[in-house]
Protein backbone atom coordinates (compact mmCIF):
# COMPACT_ATOMS: atom_id res chain seq x y z
CA UNK A 1 0.00 0.00 0.00
CA UNK A 2 1.52 3.38 -0.71
CA UNK A 3 2.13 6.05 1.09
CA UNK A 4 -0.51 8.86 1.32
CA UNK A 5 0.36 11.86 -0.27
CA UNK A 6 1.08 15.48 1.41
CA UNK A 7 -2.26 16.31 0.03
CA UNK A 8 -4.27 13.82 0.80
CA UNK A 9 -2.33 14.15 4.26
CA UNK A 10 -3.17 18.08 4.54
CA UNK A 11 -7.04 17.16 3.41
CA UNK A 12 -7.19 14.72 6.30
CA UNK A 13 -5.28 16.83 8.79
CA UNK A 14 -7.89 19.83 7.99
CA UNK A 15 -11.02 17.38 8.57
CA UNK A 16 -9.87 16.64 11.98
CA UNK A 17 -9.12 20.15 12.85
CA UNK A 18 -13.14 20.61 11.49
CA UNK A 19 -14.02 17.75 13.67
CA UNK A 20 -14.94 15.63 10.22
CA UNK A 21 -14.25 11.99 9.77
CA UNK A 22 -10.44 11.98 9.28
CA UNK A 23 -7.85 8.98 8.26
CA UNK A 24 -4.62 9.88 9.46
CA UNK A 25 -1.87 7.64 10.38
CA UNK A 26 -0.95 8.98 14.23
CA UNK A 27 1.43 6.60 16.01
CA UNK A 28 0.31 5.03 19.23
CA UNK A 29 1.65 6.94 22.59
CA UNK A 30 0.68 7.63 26.33
CA UNK A 31 -1.91 9.80 25.21
CA UNK A 32 -5.08 8.65 22.55
CA UNK A 33 -4.68 9.77 19.10
CA UNK A 34 -7.76 12.20 19.70
CA UNK A 35 -6.65 14.12 22.87
CA UNK A 36 -3.54 15.29 20.80
CA UNK A 37 -5.17 16.57 17.50
CA UNK A 38 -7.45 18.39 20.31
CA UNK A 39 -4.44 19.98 21.48
CA UNK A 40 -4.34 21.21 17.57
CA UNK A 41 -7.93 21.69 16.95
CA UNK A 42 -8.12 24.23 20.10
CA UNK A 43 -5.00 26.12 18.99
CA UNK A 44 -6.72 26.48 15.64
CA UNK A 45 -10.17 27.58 16.82
CA UNK A 46 -8.42 30.40 19.47
CA UNK A 47 -6.14 31.56 16.75
CA UNK A 48 -8.60 32.03 13.47
CA UNK A 49 -10.73 33.34 16.41
CA UNK A 50 -8.73 36.19 17.38
CA UNK A 51 -7.87 36.99 13.67
CA UNK A 52 -11.80 37.47 13.86
CA UNK A 53 -11.71 39.19 17.16
CA UNK A 54 -9.43 41.97 15.02
CA UNK A 55 -11.39 42.51 11.61
CA UNK A 56 -15.06 42.48 13.61
CA UNK A 57 -14.37 44.69 16.83
CA UNK A 58 -17.78 46.29 16.21
CA UNK A 59 -19.45 43.10 15.61
CA UNK A 60 -17.98 41.80 18.90
CA UNK A 61 -19.46 45.40 20.86
CA UNK A 62 -22.52 45.10 19.93
CA UNK A 63 -22.72 41.35 21.10
CA UNK A 64 -20.61 41.13 23.54
CA UNK A 65 -17.37 38.82 24.26
CA UNK A 66 -19.26 35.65 25.06
CA UNK A 67 -21.70 35.69 21.71
CA UNK A 68 -18.81 36.81 19.55
CA UNK A 69 -16.58 34.00 20.86
CA UNK A 70 -19.51 31.41 20.24
CA UNK A 71 -19.84 32.69 16.50
CA UNK A 72 -16.07 32.90 15.77
CA UNK A 73 -16.22 28.93 16.55
CA UNK A 74 -19.01 28.27 14.77
CA UNK A 75 -17.58 30.58 11.76
CA UNK A 76 -13.88 28.69 11.95
CA UNK A 77 -15.65 25.51 12.33
CA UNK A 78 -17.53 25.94 8.93
CA UNK A 79 -15.28 27.98 7.05
CA UNK A 80 -12.26 26.73 6.03
CA UNK A 81 -9.41 29.02 5.33
CA UNK A 82 -8.73 29.44 1.78
CA UNK A 83 -5.11 30.41 1.95
CA UNK A 84 -2.17 30.02 4.17
CA UNK A 85 -1.89 33.59 5.83
CA UNK A 86 -4.34 33.28 9.08
CA UNK A 87 -4.40 37.58 8.43
CA UNK A 88 -6.38 37.14 5.38
CA UNK A 89 -8.89 35.01 7.17
CA UNK A 90 -12.87 36.30 8.32
CA UNK A 91 -14.36 36.40 4.68
CA UNK A 92 -18.07 34.97 4.52
CA UNK A 93 -18.80 35.57 8.45
CA UNK A 94 -21.76 38.09 7.96
CA UNK A 95 -23.26 34.97 5.90
CA UNK A 96 -22.17 33.25 8.84
CA UNK A 97 -24.42 35.58 11.37
CA UNK A 98 -27.09 35.68 9.10
CA UNK A 99 -27.21 31.83 9.10
CA UNK A 100 -28.22 31.78 12.62
CA UNK A 101 -31.83 32.77 13.26
CA UNK A 102 -31.72 33.45 16.90
CA UNK A 103 -29.00 36.38 16.22
CA UNK A 104 -30.87 37.52 13.14
CA UNK A 105 -34.05 37.89 14.91
CA UNK A 106 -32.05 40.00 18.33
CA UNK A 107 -29.99 42.04 16.24
CA UNK A 108 -31.20 42.09 12.61
CA UNK A 109 -28.63 44.22 11.52
CA UNK A 110 -24.88 42.68 12.40
CA UNK A 111 -24.48 40.42 9.69
CA UNK A 112 -24.32 43.81 7.46
CA UNK A 113 -21.93 45.33 10.07
CA UNK A 114 -19.92 42.19 10.05
CA UNK A 115 -19.97 43.08 6.00
CA UNK A 116 -19.23 46.65 6.25
CA UNK A 117 -16.08 45.68 8.54
CA UNK A 118 -14.82 43.15 6.05
CA UNK A 119 -15.13 45.96 3.23
CA UNK A 120 -12.94 48.01 5.76
CA UNK A 121 -10.59 45.13 6.11
CA UNK A 122 -10.12 44.67 2.22
CA UNK A 123 -9.68 48.48 1.62
CA UNK A 124 -7.13 48.85 4.01
CA UNK A 125 -4.77 46.27 2.27
CA UNK A 126 -5.24 48.29 -1.02
CA UNK A 127 -2.76 50.61 -1.86
CA UNK A 128 -3.71 54.13 -1.75
CA UNK A 129 -3.61 54.64 -6.23
CA UNK A 130 -0.83 57.31 -6.76
CA UNK A 131 -1.79 58.76 -10.55
CA UNK A 132 -5.69 60.76 -10.07
CA UNK A 133 -8.07 60.40 -12.52
CA UNK A 134 -6.95 62.28 -15.85
CA UNK A 135 -9.75 64.58 -16.21
CA UNK A 136 -7.98 66.46 -18.83
CA UNK A 137 -8.00 63.62 -21.32
CA UNK A 138 -12.04 63.16 -20.08
CA UNK A 139 -12.85 66.54 -21.83
CA UNK A 140 -11.18 65.74 -24.85
CA UNK A 141 -14.03 62.99 -25.49
CA UNK A 142 -16.37 64.26 -28.29
CA UNK A 143 -20.32 64.10 -26.92
CA UNK A 144 -21.07 61.60 -29.31
CA UNK A 145 -18.42 59.35 -27.37
CA UNK A 146 -20.05 59.90 -23.59
CA UNK A 147 -22.15 56.70 -23.71
CA UNK A 148 -19.51 54.60 -24.68
CA UNK A 149 -17.04 56.02 -22.00
CA UNK A 150 -16.54 52.66 -19.11
CA UNK A 151 -14.78 54.50 -16.02
CA UNK A 152 -12.11 52.09 -13.61
CA UNK A 153 -13.43 52.15 -9.97
CA UNK A 154 -10.60 53.06 -7.37
CA UNK A 155 -9.96 49.60 -6.18
CA UNK A 156 -9.24 51.15 -2.68
CA UNK A 157 -13.05 51.99 -2.23
CA UNK A 158 -16.12 49.58 -1.83
CA UNK A 159 -19.71 50.30 -1.64
CA UNK A 160 -22.61 48.63 0.04
CA UNK A 161 -26.31 49.29 0.31
CA UNK A 162 -28.04 48.34 3.55
CA UNK A 163 -31.90 48.30 4.68
CA UNK A 164 -29.99 49.61 8.31
CA UNK A 165 -28.28 52.68 9.45
CA UNK A 166 -25.26 50.61 9.66
CA UNK A 167 -22.41 53.52 9.26
CA UNK A 168 -24.42 55.35 11.63
CA UNK A 169 -24.22 52.46 14.25
CA UNK A 170 -20.77 51.83 13.17
CA UNK A 171 -19.38 55.43 13.55
CA UNK A 172 -21.41 55.22 17.34
CA UNK A 173 -20.14 51.89 18.39
CA UNK A 174 -16.78 52.92 17.06
CA UNK A 175 -16.60 56.15 19.01
CA UNK A 176 -18.46 54.56 21.98
CA UNK A 177 -21.65 57.23 21.26
CA UNK A 178 -24.00 55.67 23.29
CA UNK A 179 -26.72 58.82 22.82
CA UNK A 180 -26.51 58.25 19.11
CA UNK A 181 -26.66 54.43 19.02
CA UNK A 182 -29.92 54.70 21.07
CA UNK A 183 -31.50 57.46 19.31
CA UNK A 184 -30.56 55.79 16.19
CA UNK A 185 -33.87 54.95 13.67
CA UNK A 186 -32.88 51.22 12.80
CA UNK A 187 -35.46 50.91 10.08
CA UNK A 188 -33.40 53.40 8.07
CA UNK A 189 -31.64 52.33 5.06
CA UNK A 190 -28.50 53.55 3.97
CA UNK A 191 -25.68 53.31 1.52
CA UNK A 192 -22.38 53.37 2.73
CA UNK A 193 -18.65 54.63 1.20
CA UNK A 194 -14.96 52.95 2.06
CA UNK A 195 -11.95 54.84 1.12
CA UNK A 196 -8.46 53.83 1.77
CA UNK A 197 -6.60 57.22 2.11
CA UNK A 198 -3.51 58.86 3.89
CA UNK A 199 -5.63 59.42 7.40
CA UNK A 200 -6.97 55.57 7.26
CA UNK A 201 -9.93 54.01 6.45
CA UNK A 202 -13.18 56.18 5.53
CA UNK A 203 -16.21 55.09 6.44
CA UNK A 204 -18.95 57.27 5.16
CA UNK A 205 -22.62 57.40 4.34
CA UNK A 206 -23.80 58.42 0.29
CA UNK A 207 -27.11 58.30 -1.88
CA UNK A 208 -27.98 54.69 -2.56
CA UNK A 209 -28.31 56.12 -6.29
CA UNK A 210 -24.36 57.00 -6.51
CA UNK A 211 -23.61 54.06 -4.40
CA UNK A 212 -25.46 51.67 -7.36
CA UNK A 213 -23.87 54.06 -9.86
CA UNK A 214 -20.03 53.28 -8.62
CA UNK A 215 -20.97 49.42 -9.03
CA UNK A 216 -22.31 49.77 -12.28
CA UNK A 217 -19.08 51.72 -13.55
CA UNK A 218 -17.44 48.37 -12.45
CA UNK A 219 -19.47 46.15 -15.04
CA UNK A 220 -21.02 49.06 -17.69
CA UNK A 221 -20.37 51.66 -19.84
CA UNK A 222 -22.03 55.03 -19.26
CA UNK A 223 -24.71 54.43 -21.57
CA UNK A 224 -25.84 51.25 -20.20
CA UNK A 225 -26.32 52.86 -16.89
CA UNK A 226 -29.48 54.39 -14.91
CA UNK A 227 -30.05 58.21 -15.59
CA UNK A 228 -31.19 58.59 -12.19
CA UNK A 229 -28.03 56.99 -11.67
CA UNK A 230 -25.89 59.32 -13.77
CA UNK A 231 -27.01 62.60 -12.05
CA UNK A 232 -24.46 61.35 -9.13
CA UNK A 233 -21.51 61.20 -11.40
CA UNK A 234 -19.85 64.37 -10.28
CA UNK A 235 -19.96 63.88 -6.92
CA UNK A 236 -18.60 60.30 -7.34
CA UNK A 237 -15.60 61.59 -8.92
CA UNK A 238 -14.82 64.67 -6.89
CA UNK A 239 -14.94 61.82 -4.11
CA UNK A 240 -12.15 59.83 -6.03
CA UNK A 241 -14.10 56.72 -6.98
CA UNK A 242 -12.64 56.80 -9.90
CA UNK A 243 -9.03 56.48 -11.21
CA UNK A 244 -9.32 56.25 -15.58
CA UNK A 245 -11.68 55.33 -17.83
CA UNK A 246 -11.74 53.67 -21.44
CA UNK A 247 -13.50 53.75 -24.22
CA UNK A 248 -15.74 50.68 -25.45
CA UNK A 249 -16.24 50.38 -28.92
CA UNK A 250 -19.38 47.59 -29.66
CA UNK A 251 -19.86 45.91 -32.87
Amino acid sequence: MSAPSLCDLQTQFSHALHYQAYDLPIATGLAEPDALLQIYRNNFVVTLSECLDTVYPVVKALVGCECFEALARHHVLSTPMTSASADQYGEGFNATIASIPNIVEAVPYLADIAKLEWLRQCVNQVPIPKATFPIEMLQQIRPEEFEQIRLSVSPATAVMTSAFPISTVWHAVSNNDTNTLEAVDITRAEAVWVQHTPLGVLVDTIDANEARLIDACKQQELGLIEPTQLTHLTAAMQRGAFIDFTLVHRL
